[in-house]
């Protein structure tokens, strides 16, 4: 008979089976070790990228705190100038084309473009 002609019949017959059996109680221990170690290896891949990219909550990386060190924190007085990317040297100065665009609250509540209010005084 061929090697797998043989292969075939011991997989069929009973004793495979009562050897599956008789290790099923093996593998109930040895299966949550194995799973605990690769969640560890998952882990170990997983959280350096979390704390790089600053994503476990309350916790600031190194970068972070670099970053940190260099906003000026007295500018809270003069407003807001937005840029849609941060390329690490913030606009100091208000562009032309956004001046006199600033939303004020007028003193009868409602709300008018800094030229209006201007242009009343």
């Amino acid at each position: 008979k061929p090697f797998w002609l043989k292969l075939a019949s011991l997989i069929q017959g009973s004793t495979l089976v009562s050897f599956r059996i008789a290790r099923a109680p093996i593998m109930d221990k040895v299966m949550p070790v194995v799973g605990g170690l690769a969640g560890l290896f998952v882990a170990s891949k997983i959280v350096p990228v979390m704390y790089r990219w600053e994503l476990i909550p309350g916790i600031a990386s190194d970068a972070w705190w670099a970053r940190h060190a260099t906003i000026r924190f007295d500018h809270y007085t003069e407003g807001i100038i937005y840029s849609p990317y941060d390329t690490g040297d913030p606009i100091r100065e208000m562009p032309e084309e956004c001046k006199g665009k600033m939303l004020l609250k007028s003193k009868r509540g409602g709300w008018k473009l800094q030229t209006e209010m201007e242009e009343r005084s």
